[in-house]
């Protein structure tokens, strides 16, 4: 029997690792189902690491639990499934945590409206697959509904502080003096105030990384959580590679020529005027063609 701490170790180091690629998520769920003596424990993993990492971390396992569901599903393990199902509330509001709360991993608003399109998807995937009941899907719906309001909200308010803070800045520099440079002037006639705003401009940088609010993957910008352009850029790349795999997948078809029959009769449309216009069009062009190659000289 393998160590349990080493396999959490390990379950946690696949999760903090996920990435758009449907190996990545794969690999982890097999090796859940490979330990699933360990089932509990390696779903309180699922959950630490939710509440704990950033935005796309978070939106990887979003994905990672479709993927998830459906080896489970295939394997005939259906205990990850009902612990999903059962959390599924939990797991919801860690990805779309609104900033400030317990588990919201930084990233200020943006982070939390970035992350409801991923939920939304995933949990009408869950939903189609039978793992989700249609109820849960629609109060999962509401709860989403809720966060983008507050989403919008926060942004707002992100916006209102770097207004006032940059207010509060222009007004500090007018106190000092106009066109006065406070390093020109001995610092035992400096005030108190002067003296500290003279230390925090040089040593101390207006944007930077940490802080209370900041979280991983974010930067703090005049009290208000932004998002590091590293993860921005990260996640972007993501976004494209998930929306390419997508566009595979439309087109993909069983090898039975009945079932790309009939899923060209479901997508077709009726027939109309058009089709009945374009079809004597086509004819007349082979018509024509047809009687220009019996007037061609045969060599």
């Amino acid at each position: 029997m393998a160590d349990p701490f080493e396999v959490r170790l390990r379950f946690t180091n696949l999760l903090s690792h996920l990435s758009a690629s449907s190996t990545a998520s794969i690999r982890c769920a097999q090796y859940a189902l490979k330990h699933r003596d360990m089932d509990e424990d390696l779903h309180s993993c699922i959950l630490e690491q939710l509440e704990r990492n950033n935005m796309n971390n978070r939106a990887n396992i979003m994905y990672f639990l479709e993927h998830f569901c459906e080896l489970s599903i295939k394997e005939g393990y259906e205990e990850y499934v009902v612990m999903i199902r059962r959390d599924i509330g939990r797991i919801v509001e860690a990805v779309v945590a609104a900033p400030g709360e317990v588990g919201a991993g930084g990233g200020g608003a943006g982070a939390a409206k970035a992350n409801v399109k991923v939920v939304r998807r995933v949990v009408g995937v869950l939903g189609e697959k039978g793992v989700l009941g249609q109820e849960v899907v629609e109060e999962m719906e509401g709860l989403l509904r809720d966060r983008e309001g507050a989403s919008v909200g926060g942004l707002l308010e992100e916006d209102e502080e770097n207004r006032e803070g940059a207010a509060e800045e222009v007004s500090g520099d007018a106190e000092m003096g106009e066109g006065v440079n406070v390093a020109d002037v001995p610092k035992e006639d400096l005030t108190a105030k002067e003296q500290r705003m003279d230390v925090d401009s040089r040593h101390t940088p207006r944007v930077g990384s940490g802080g209370a609010g900041a979280g991983p993957g974010g930067k703090q910008v005049n009290g208000a959580v932004r998002m590091d352009k590293r993860v921005i850029e990260q996640r972007i790349e993501e976004d494209r590679e998930r929306n390419k795999r997508l566009r595979e997948s439309v087109w993909a078809v069983g090898k039975d020529d009945q079932e790309e029959l009939d899923k060209m009769w479901d997508e077709g449309s009726d027939v109309g005027d058009d089709d009945f216009l374009m079809a004597r069009e086509e004819a007349e062009e082979r018509r024509q063609g047809a009687s220009f190659s019996h007037q061609l000289p045969v060599s």
